[in-house]
């Protein structure tokens, strides 16, 4: 065991000196693993696996705001521009960096399967192992894209810029950057061939089940708008678990309502830690609070009142029962919500309904009794988008969300921020919808597209 940790904390160290597409240069050497059990153990790496998706998802978004006084505060400079969509740049790059640190360790373990015998006897455990693998590196992937690239559009993903594909654990980045349709179909490709590989279940949260890759296929498909996918996915995701919470049960006064691990947790991911997202910096955007409908229990269970600013909102329900950084993982309750969409647009309102009202039972005070009833289908549409406002708060949705109904003239959105009087801007459809790439990693990678201004 001793000499397992210490290959774990050789390739930890070599990640945060790797050169190349993770932008710092090479100093130490890393033994290599070469066993199923090395990859496990690889794969056990929470910090690297789980906790790099890009904080700049929520802040760029509009779920909350911070006063001129506390976005001063924020000692990252990445966290402060993202906040405002600032061109400027910090010297961090964690957006970047982090999910490439979890696709450099995808790609050791795939590297390292691919020398290994697969026989009857070590077969379940090293399909679980592959599909682990190639999971963590499509979750990745696509946390990139929705930072890093516009949004998927079929008519003209082809010319788009995508990302640099990186397939192998050298610290040599690819040749420049892929198409965004070849993006996205390498991301599905990698959640499809996992769906297949993937247990049924998962020793823990943090490690990908089949149930998390149908949803995280059901995820993108929505992000590409095509709906018939991602309510196939979403479906096949919740045939297998079939669980939401009732908020009723919940202690809405306590300062961490939602229990960690809880029945909807599918698959648990993380943003690193932000100052900007902190309860004690950001406050929730009054138009948001104002979604809330009377007896919606997510109010209380979701916020507290800020005791040195009365009348401003804080949130509290991170999954992860953790300030260390904000949950992006998947749940039912999104899984839910995208079925419902998915349906909706397929003109299948009787599904849609069905679930905007499953999910409205187990989030409203029993008492209310609330069923939600409509045969406007567009009037439906616009209840499940504020639901997911609603319920998928705080978890880098609303960025990916803004980002595709802003095709959509009855659904765009421009985003608005104040400070010290000055008004900052972002038109829908905005080139600022794909953050640049950092400076740093184009001086070393010059075959790397910037995205255009």
């Amino acid at each position: 065991m001793i000499m397992k940790q210490s290959l774990l904390i050789l390739i930890t160290l070599g990640l945060m000196s790797c050169s190349g597409y993770l932008d710092v240069k090479p100093d130490i050497r890393m033994d290599v693993p070469n066993t199923l059990e090395d990859c496990e153990l690889l794969l056990n790496d929470y910090g690297n696996l789980n906790m790099t998706s890009p904080a700049a998802t929520l802040i760029a978004g509009e779920e909350f705001y911070l006063n001129a006084e506390n976005w001063y505060s924020v000692t990252n400079l990445d966290d402060r521009n993202a906040y405002t969509w600032s061109d400027e740049q910090g010297v961090r790059g964690m957006g970047w960096q982090g999910p490439y640190r979890t696709i450099f360790l995808a790609n050791q373990v795939l590297q390292v399967l691919e020398k290994l015998p697969r026989d009857e006897q070590n077969l379940s455990k090293y399909n679980d192992i592959l599909g682990k693998a190639l999971f963590f590196r499509a979750f990745a992937y696509h946390q990139l894209a929705q930072l890093y690239c516009l949004t998927y559009d079929k008519n003209t993903a082809k010319n788009e810029l995508g990302l640099p594909l990186k397939q192998t654990p050298d610290l040599v980045m690819v040749n420049g950057r892929s198409s965004l349709e070849d993006t996205y179909q390498f991301i599905l490709q990698d959640y499809t061939k996992a769906s297949h590989l993937l247990s049924i279940t998962a020793q823990a949260k943090s490690l990908p089940n089949r149930t998390a890759a149908f949803a995280g296929l059901a995820r993108v498909y929505l992000d590409m708008q095509l709906y018939d996918r991602s309510f196939q996915y979403a479906d096949s995701a919740w045939r297998l678990q079939p669980r939401l919470m009732d908020f009723n049960v919940l202690d809405s006064n306590s300062e961490s309502p939602i229990p960690k691990n809880n029945e909807e947790v599918i698959f648990s991911a993380l943003t690193p830690y932000s100052e900007a997202l902190g309860s004690y910096y950001s406050r929730i955007n009054p138009s948001l609070m104002n979604l809330y409908m009377q007896g919606d229990l997510r109010k209380k269970v979701f916020y507290r009142e800020n005791q040195d600013e009365p009348g401003t909102f804080g949130y509290k329900a991170n999954y992860e029962q953790t300030e260390s950084g904000s949950f992006v993982g998947l749940t039912t309750g999104e899984v839910i919500l995208i079925r419902a969409e998915s349906a909706s647009r397929l003109n299948r309102q009787d599904i849609a309904l069905k679930d905007l009202n499953m999910l409205f039972a187990s989030r409203f005070k029993n008492d209310e009794n609330i069923k939600y009833i409509e045969d406007d289908p567009q009037k439906i549409l616009s209840m499940i988008l504020a639901e997911r406002r609603r319920e998928l708060v705080f978890r880098g949705r609303r960025w990916a969300d803004l980002k595709r109904l802003n095709k959509e003239p009855a659904h765009q959105t421009e985003l608005q921020r104040t400070l010290d009087g000055k008004v900052y801007t972002l038109p829908a459809g905005s080139l600022g919808y794909a953050f640049l790439i950092p400076q740093a990693v184009i001086e070393l990678n010059p075959t790397i597209q910037q995205n255009k201004r």
